[in-house]
């Protein structure tokens, strides 16, 4: 159907936006305490399906606190895809990185001008490429694994460093015009991929050493050799995680403007841009918010606030 994003395509721009805190969050802590976490994202993402949460918002809370439900939910998800934005520059970290969160606002906002449905199209071209480049990256580092350093470690708490950040997955079921929900297969990846990022990651540079790096899977890349001759795979890195970037900050713009203002609205491009130049400014003001206060935002906007209004109009 044209116009329509297919499962698939959702699955895919998931993966791709996933990819970040694979990346950012999850390499740095216990393989296993991730996959749970994955586990639990992927499962609420299994439970919401293709519903459209706009509309089951009204239904579920009436029509003056649903809006108000949807633009606070809104609010959250402008002031994430402006964290997202200020955090690009951990793409580079060995060069300047002033531009990169105007980059990804601006790929993000024009990206969203084409509709969700061009976007859904582009995450699909950047599925196959991310999966590429880090699964040549994962083999290159495999032969560095120490087997001894993969042994399950860390506590439940790094469970809520991955709930959160995954949770922005739920963003999908904001996208207009889905017609199937998100097949087992991709949630099984979703899962599954940012834990054998942790255990690679954790099998060559220890767990202790993991958690004193601020980009552990960076340092990773900076000792691979491909074929035997030395490489320098941090570009590599970089641009996989530049692009995991503009997914994800293409979902929480898309998702965050659909919900903040009204539908006519928000497909107008002016709107569309100033939104954009908004995030980009609130995304300096972003460094002083706790990490508690993120996770709290997520569990609730993304996390409770969903389930409980599919709760409320399944028992309607």
């Amino acid at each position: 159907m044209e116009g329509s994003i297919s499962g698939r395509q959702a699955g895919a721009w998931g993966f791709c936006a996933a990819s970040v805190p694979a990346v950012l969050t999850c390499a740095g802590l216990g393989w296993g305490w991730v996959l749970l976490g994955c586990a639990i994202a992927a499962g609420q993402e299994l439970a919401n399906g293709a519903v459209y949460l706009p509309e089951l918002t009204v239904r579920a809370f009436g029509n003056a606190a649903g809006r108000t439900t949807l633009v606070i939910g809104g609010a959250f998800t402008l002031l994430a895809a402006a964290q997202t934005a200020r955090r690009a520059g951990i793409a580079f970290p060995d060069g300047t990185a002033e531009l990169a969160g105007g980059v990804i606002v601006l790929l993000g906002t024009l990206a969203g001008e084409k509709g969700a449905k061009q976007a859904a199209k582009v995450c699909g071209v950047l599925f196959l490429v991310l999966s590429g480049l880090y699964t040549i990256i994962l083999l290159a580092a495999a032969k560095n694994v120490q087997l001894r350093w993969m042994a399950p470690w860390g506590g439940a708490r790094q469970t809520l460093d991955v709930v959160p950040s995954m949770f922005a997955l739920t963003c999908l079921c904001f996208l207009p015009g889905r017609t199937d929900a998100v097949k087992g297969g991709w949630l099984g990846l979703l899962a599954i991929c940012p834990a054998v990022v942790s255990a690679v990651t954790a099998g060559c540079l220890s767990p202790r050493l993991t958690q004193q790096l601020m980009f552990p899977f960076y340092t990773v890349s900076q000792s691979l050799s491909v074929l035997g001759v030395m490489e320098r795979l941090e570009p590599v890195v970089s641009a996989a995680l530049l692009m995991g970037f503009f997914a994800l900050e293409s979902l929480l713009l898309e998702a965050g403007q659909i919900v903040w203002a009204a539908p006519n609205l928000a497909e107008k491009r002016w709107a569309r841009d100033a939104l954009g130049i908004a995030v980009f400014g609130l995304s300096f003001l972003t460094d002083g918010i706790p990490a508690e206060v993120w996770a709290l935002g997520a569990a609730v906007c993304w996390g409770i606030a969903p389930l409980l209004t599919q709760l409320i109009v399944a028992i309607k």
